[in-house]
């Protein structure tokens, strides 16, 4: 598996909701689409005006094939939550050697 990690440093605190609901919204069904989307995962500093999003995918060829509208859907965010022009977002490409969430209670009883 791969992920895009993107961080916007420098959003404007009050614009953070409204753009978050506008990705959910318009944006994420269109990675949904994408050939081998596996996920995202997003986390939000609202008194620093900072965010960091995290998309997965299930090679590195999906990951590459979907650049385009990351892209796109990136330029719409930044515009929509007022990121400083002197703080660029920065985006990363990993391969993920590892992903385990906790046994939950639930689970660990069954």
């Amino acid at each position: 598996m791969y992920a895009r990690v993107t961080t916007f440093p420098g959003l404007a605190p009050e614009r953070i909701k409204a753009t978050l609901e506008e990705f959910r919204e318009k944006h994420l069904p269109r990675f949904e689409q994408q050939p081998g989307y596996r996920g995202v995962w997003a986390g939000v500093d609202y008194t620093g005006g900072r965010a960091i999003a995290v998309t997965y995918w299930d090679s590195l060829d999906s990951l590459h094939a979907s650049e385009p509208l990351a892209d796109e859907i990136r330029a719409v965010a930044v515009t929509r939550a007022g990121v400083d022009r002197n703080r660029p977002t920065i985006t990363d490409r990993y391969e993920v050697v590892l992903d385990k969430a906790p046994v939950s209670d639930e689970a660990a009883a069954t």
